[in-house]
């Protein structure tokens, strides 16, 4: 019996084969001669030519308990045809099901995994990533580092062992474009098993470790600057509070780099003096004092909604008077976050501004107050989503009946261009379901915040 071959790309990392395919009738002679004249022109167009080596190292194979760990990851092409990959600044993507990413997984000595530190914002997005390429031609090597403490958290010294994985898609030259395009030729697929040892640390050998870092902050500009903060949010230390604050804080004109990181910074420290810092932003203090609204400008408002956010996942009802006292002179964009926010306190003083909001003449504040009520998800919020369904406004009844899908998980539809009349209707359908199971009803978990 004849055996026919397939080409396929190596998913061993390595380079093109051919394999085997079983067939269970014979096949004829010139079928088979003619498989392989495609074969060989394919070969000839370069199909076969895409090789590779990739591979994940640690930087230091020992480290000391809270300096930044890297694992540097490699791909030489070793082939005769130029492939390109998605490439960026190397740092975790929210979201972990992105093909491209890589993905680091530590275990104890007892086979224990550390916990994972990523950030899960409330609600559960995930987030996305923007992605340039690098081409890579024949005989070059690309490198890039990974600070793997932002996969699991050490928190004692101790011998670890290390997974980690890649499956990187490559593309190859598309000769009649002349551009990386089309499926992937290949996937350089990488899986390394490495050995680390993290011994104790004093406060002098971290402020070693980290000086150099600090001390590229101190003038931030480029990669490197990126990196450095990078390590900073992710490591911080109380001798680190001054730098990351200036870094949260610095002025449109003197930055090059992501502000909300160095916030997250002050939340992972969590000392008493870094969530004050997080709540001067929120509040736009300057020295522990208001600005006026005037002086808010709309670049600056980003920040300190995400700070306004910050101080809403840590749940502290001390935040919550200087958050109230915003709501009057925020713009639309900060008063919707910290409406947003306040439901995450479960605080009664929050939940009754919300339910008040439900009754504002601005449609975005009422749009708000009902993910502010969502973000709360208490049983007694749901009266009145369902009478936000008789709301005068389009945007609000869908958003209304979108939080009350999402703490019932009940199935009742509302077109998208539902008229007035549609919407009561529906309304009168969450009416009859509130009769009959509001009694016994437990709102639906919801996906847990940010533990700062």
């Amino acid at each position: 019996m004849m055996r026919r071959m397939r080409l396929e790309t190596g998913q061993s990392g390595n380079r093109s084969h051919l394999a085997p395919v079983n067939r269970s009738e014979p096949l004829p002679l010139a079928l088979f001669l003619l498989a392989c004249v495609v074969w060989l022109a394919a070969s000839r167009a370069g199909v076969a030519q895409v090789s590779y080596v990739a591979r994940f190292t640690l930087e230091k194979p020992t480290c000391l308990l809270g300096e930044p760990i890297f694992c540097k990851f490699t791909i030489q092409n070793t082939g005769t045809q130029v492939f390109a990959f998605s490439y960026r600044t190397p740092s975790r993507a929210p979201n972990p099901e992105l093909e491209a990413e890589p993905r680091f997984f530590v275990r104890d000595q007892q086979g224990q995994r550390l916990p994972d530190p990523a950030p899960k914002p409330c609600g559960g997005a995930k987030g996305s990533a923007v992605y340039g390429s690098v081409t890579l031609p024949p005989g070059q090597t690309h490198t890039e580092r990974w600070l793997l403490n932002q996969w699991a958290r050490f928190s004692r010294p101790g011998r670890y062992r290390v997974r980690a994985e890649r499956r990187l898609p490559l593309l190859g030259l598309d000769a009649s474009r002349q551009a990386f395009s089309g499926p992937p030729v290949a996937y350089a697929l990488a899986i390394n098993e490495l050995s680390l040892e993290v011994f104790p640390s004093t406060e002098d050998q971290l402020r070693s470790a980290l000086q150099p870092y600090i001390k590229i902050l101190e003038r931030p500009a480029g990669p490197t600057a990126e990196e450095a903060l990078r390590v900073l949010a992710t490591l911080p230390q109380p001798f680190a509070l001054e730098r990351l604050s200036a870094l949260a804080r610095a002025p449109a004109g003197q930055r090059g780099w992501d502000r909300q990181q160095a916030l997250e910074g002050l939340a992972r420290l969590g000392t008493g003096d870094a969530w004050e810092e997080i709540l001067k932003i929120a509040r736009g203090s300057e020295g522990g004092r208001a600005t006026s609204p005037q002086a808010a400008k709309p670049a600056e408002d980003s920040l300190r909604a995400y700070a306004v956010l910050l101080l809403g996942e840590k749940g502290d009802a001390a935040f919550l008077p200087a958050l109230l006292e915003m709501l009057p002179a925020a713009s639309e964009t900060l008063r919707g976050e910290v409406l947003r926010t306040l439901g995450l306190f479960d605080d009664s003083r929050a939940n009754q501004v919300l339910f008040e909001k439900l009754h504002s003449p601005v449609t975005t504040d009422r749009v708000n107050a009902i993910l502010g009520l969502r973000n709360l998800g208490s049983r007694e919020v749901i009266p009145a989503l369902i009478a936000t369904l008789s709301d005068p406004d389009a945007q609000v009844r869908q958003v209304g009946h979108f939080a009350l899908q999402g703490l019932t998980g009940q199935k009742i539809v509302l077109p998208p261009k539902a008229s007035p009349a549609a919407s009561q209707r529906v309304a009168e359908q969450w009416h009859a379901w509130w009769r009959k199971q509001g009694a016994n009803f437990a709102p639906l978990p919801q996906p847990a915040c940010r533990d700062w």
